[in-house]
């Protein structure tokens, strides 16, 4: 008969606490890129409604001036009923205003969601870090490793926390660096 073969010694589990630490990590940092990504899809499609809208209006924007041009050349040539080239120069400087207005808003719009996909894209970045330091931690058994990870996930979930109730908090710095 022979022998069964010798197992080989497995590695030891030193410290529990430092798994436990990093499995709890992992999880919550888990489940807030989770979420992160859902609403940063939200409002990259919200950016893409504005910028079309944008262009749209600014489009009937010239449209409007044009027709606005034509009527001042027929009204100043004398080609045209006077009154009614009037009522059309009124009619199409009211709705160029409003044009103008609606493609401005837009504009304002589309920056407004861009503040706060940039929060949502250094969350999430940063909480990449955070997940890959965490499993290094564990691998190599060390604490301090661990802390970096959670310094990154901690501002992983502030920049969360920012865009989702709209803080101030924008490191234009770092995104000026990134884009």
């Amino acid at each position: 008969m022979s022998e069964a073969p010798e197992m080989p010694d497995l590695p030891e589990v030193h410290d529990k606490r430092l798994n436990r630490a990093v499995a709890t990590t992992v999880v919550i940092l888990s489940v807030c890129m989770a979420l992160v990504n859902i609403k940063d899809g939200n409002i990259v499609q919200n950016m893409q409604q504005a910028q079309a809208t944008q262009v749209d209006t600014w489009n009937e924007y010239q449209a409007t001036r044009l027709k606005l041009h034509m009527e001042e050349m027929a009204l100043a040539a004398g080609t045209s009923d006077a009154d009614h080239a009037k009522s059309e120069i009124a009619k199409y400087t009211k709705e160029s205003s409003d044009l103008k207005a609606q493609a401005q808003a837009a504009r304002d719009d589309y920056d407004h969601n861009n503040y706060r996909d940039d929060q949502f894209d250094l969350s999430d970045g940063l909480a990449s870090i955070a997940l890959a330091t965490t499993a290094i931690a564990a691998l190599v058994e060390t604490w301090w490793l661990l802390f970096f990870g959670w310094g990154a996930g901690s501002l992983s979930i502030l920049f969360m926390v920012a865009g989702y109730v709209q803080l101030p908090i924008h490191p234009n710095a770092i995104i000026s660096f990134l884009t």
